[in-house]
């Protein structure tokens, strides 16, 4: 409540009627949201048999490194040495598992949250996931990484689980001998 003197409230009739209605809110505060909504429980996991079909693919589990998300604020040596790391884990995997020079492909990322995270959003990982795309392309599984080589680098959902860190898979899925039928 505002204090105005007899004097004021006397010169300027229904002042403290106005001072009042402008003080006290117009809207009701907003109730805080529960966690028990259907938003803040759903986890949906990634279908790979329903998105890769019958096309040729490998899938790539990235060891249990630090990953970095999109939302670090982080000193920008931390994202280099991160980078790096990230980038060689990818060129090894890919070579090892002979994963051969690719003309046209697509890479899914999925992201495997830790056990009690209950929503997440992966693409918060794409800084992580263009790392691994580099890495490819040091391992020669792409000549050049550009639109035309990779028609897509997309986020996933994946199973929850148990660790430290969160988790990465690259799945690469082959995308040159459907343009041959076309």
């Amino acid at each position: 409540m505002f204090r105005i003197s007899a004097k004021e409230a006397a010169r300027y009739p229904g002042l403290r009627a106005r001072l009042d209605a402008a003080r006290s809110p117009k809207q009701k505060p907003a109730k805080a949201r529960s966690r028990s909504t259907p938003s803040a429980t759903t986890y949906v996991e990634w279908d790979s048999e329903r998105e890769i079909g019958g096309a040729r693919h490998w899938v790539l589990d990235l060891p249990d490194t630090e990953l970095i998300n999109a939302n670090d604020r982080g000193h920008w040596t931390r994202r280099q040495r991160l980078t790096a790391s990230i980038r060689e884990a990818t060129a090894v995997l890919a070579r090892q598992q002979r994963v051969p020079r690719l003309t046209r492909a697509r890479v899914v990322y999925v992201v495997k949250p830790k056990a009690r995270t209950r929503v997440f959003d992966p693409s918060n990982w794409s800084v992580s996931a263009k790392a691994a795309v580099d890495g490819l392309q040091d391992a020669g599984v792409f000549e050049d990484d550009n639109a035309a080589v990779v028609t897509g680098v997309d986020p996933r959902a994946g199973e929850r689980q148990n660790g430290a860190n969160i988790r990465m898979s690259l799945v690469i899925i082959d995308q040159g001998r459907e343009e041959a039928q076309w």
